[in-house]
C-alpha cells in the first residue's frame, strides 16, 4: 500500500518526465527545416503538435489570479478605476438585456397585426377631429393674448394646419359615403336583372363639383371661392410665362 508521500513523489516526478521529453522534441525540431515543421504538423494535426511542442494545459505553469485591490487616499475621496476596463454607466448592472425579454416589431410591416384597411382605421380614430377642433379653440384664446407678430404667425399656421385635416376628414366620410350608395344602387340593379351604369371617375369628379358649387352657393361663399381660384389661376399663368 503506497503512503501519502510516495504519491506525491510521483506526481512531482511527472512534470519533470514531460519537460524532459518537450525538449528532447524542441532539439529534434531544431534541426528540421520550416517546411519539415508545417508537414510535421500537418500530419499530427494542431492539436497534437501543440501539446508536442508546448505541452497539455494541465502540465503549463499556470498565473495565479491576483485581485487588485484599489484603495483610495482617504475615505473622502473617490474610489480610482481602472482604465483597462470600461467604467459601466449607472445602474448598468441592473438593466436586463432588452433583446432577450422583449420583441421589437413594426406593426405596419407585421402579419401579425393583420392587413391594413384605410376605412377601419378612420372609424377607430375619429375622435381625433373632435380633439383638433377644441385645439384650434384654445389656439384661438391664445391668439387674443400674444402680442408677439412671430408668436402669432405660429399660432395661425398650427391652426389652419388642424383645419385642413379636419376637412380633409370630412371630404373622405363624404365620399365614402357616396360610394357606398353608388355601390347599393349597383346591387340592387344587379338583383332586378337590370344593366347597371358603373360611373367614371371623371363623371364623380363632375357631380363633386357641382356639389361643391351649391354647397357655396347656399352658403354666401361664392364669390370669395371664385376670386380666390381667380387670383390662383393668374399667378400659375404669371409663372408659366416668366413674369415676376
Amino acid at each position: 500500500m503506497s503512503s501519502p508521500s510516495d504519491s506525491s513523489s510521483d506526481s512531482e516526478h511527472e512534470p519533470s518526465n514531460d519537460d524532459e521529453t518537450q525538449n528532447a522534441i524542441r532539439e529534434d525540431l531544431k534541426g528540421m527545416s520550416f517546411e519539415e515543421i508545417m508537414k510535421l504538423k500537418e500530419e499530427l494535426g494542431a492539436k497534437v503538435y501543440k501539446e508536442a511542442v508546448l505541452g497539455s494545459k494541465s502540465s503549463r505553469p499556470q498565473r495565479p489570479k491576483t485581485k487588485t485591490d484599489l484603495k483610495r487616499l482617504n475615505k473622502n475621496r473617490p474610489r480610482e478605476m481602472t482604465t483597462r476596463r470600461q467604467v459601466p454607466f449607472l445602474g448598468a448592472e441592473h438593466r436586463v438585456d432588452r433583446k432577450k425579454n422583449v420583441e421589437l416589431r413594426d406593426p405596419r410591416f407585421d402579419e401579425k397585426s393583420g392587413t391594413y384597411s384605410a376605412e377601419t382605421f378612420k372609424k377607430n380614430y375619429q375622435f381625433v377631429s373632435q380633439i383638433r377642433a377644441k385645439e384650434v379653440g384654445q389656439l384661438k384664446k391664445q391668439l387674443d393674448e400674444v402680442e408677439d407678430e412671430a408668436e402669432k404667425h405660429n399660432i395661425k399656421d398650427t391652426m389652419q394646419r388642424l383645419i385642413n385635416k379636419n376637412v380633409e376628414d370630412k371630404k373622405w366620410h363624404t365620399k365614402q359615403k357616396q360610394l357606398k350608395k353608388e355601390r347599393s344602387v349597383i346591387q340592387k340593379k344587379h338583383d332586378l336583372g337590370q344593366q347597371p351604369h358603373y360611373q367614371t371617375k371623371k363623371e364623380r369628379r363632375a357631380k363633386e363639383l357641382v356639389a361643391q358649387f351649391e354647397k357655396l352657393k347656399n352658403t354666401g361663399k361664392l364669390n370669395k371661392h371664385m376670386e380666390k381660384r381667380r387670383k390662383k389661376n393668374a399667378a400659375k399663368d404669371r409663372k408659366r410665362i416668366g413674369i415676376e
